[in-house]
């Protein structure tokens, strides 16, 4: 859901054609010239990426069977563009089937990550937070920037890894532990990213 909202705010600020964009650049409209730098940072965006975007199969190929020996309850995939901005996103479900209460949810999306805009901040951010239950921590998995979240109360948690164009999240629901999240990451196969 969050991938969508992202994308169709892109897709609002990319709707500009060329001809308006220039009209913003010498007319005084800043609504105008605020669409035409947003179009042109999402150009900027992706021509920095390195490779075409993934299609959503080979996404959706990324995500096994089975992780942490739980079964694949559902999955999905779905790909979006609009003004030369594209999006690509598969998600699976794994589900404890001996609780039905454990669950880990893992969503790739590729065509955005470490080139999107402001994230140069994003991969010079730290964090190691701690509030009651709950702490926050900014990590270097496999040379990425990552960010884990967890709540010990309720054994919940994500971890979110940025890749140059994409973006791997897990979310955990009565894990065993805090470590399941890298666990979890470290049995993907995300050679292709």
């Amino acid at each position: 859901m969050r991938f969508t909202l992202l994308f169709l705010l892109c897709l609002v600020y990319s709707s500009c054609n060329t001809e308006s964009a220039e009209r913003a650049a010498t007319e005084e409209d800043p609504s105008e010239a605020s669409v035409a730098a947003a179009q042109q940072q999402m150009e900027r965006i992706q021509e920095k990426n390195d490779r075409p975007v993934h299609d959503k199969e080979v996404l959706k190929a990324m995500l096994p069977e089975k992780l942490l020996g739980m079964d694949r309850e559902k999955s999905s995939s779905n790909s979006m563009g609009a003004g030369g901005f594209v999006i690509a996103t598969a998600t699976a479900t794994y589900t404890d089937q001996a609780t039905d209460e454990r669950k880990i949810t893992v969503t790739i999306s590729d065509g955005m990550g470490g080139n999107m805009a402001n994230m140069d901040m994003v991969n010079s951010f730290t964090m190691d937070s701690e509030e009651g239950t709950k702490s926050t921590k900014t990590l270097q998995i496999d040379g990425h920037k990552a960010i884990r979240t967890f709540d010990s109360a309720s054994m919940s948690g994500s971890l979110a890894v940025v890749f140059d164009q994409s973006v791997v999240q897990i979310e955990g629901r009565q894990l065993r532990n805090m470590a399941e999240l890298e666990d979890a990451y470290d049995e993907l196969d995300l050679d292709e990213l």
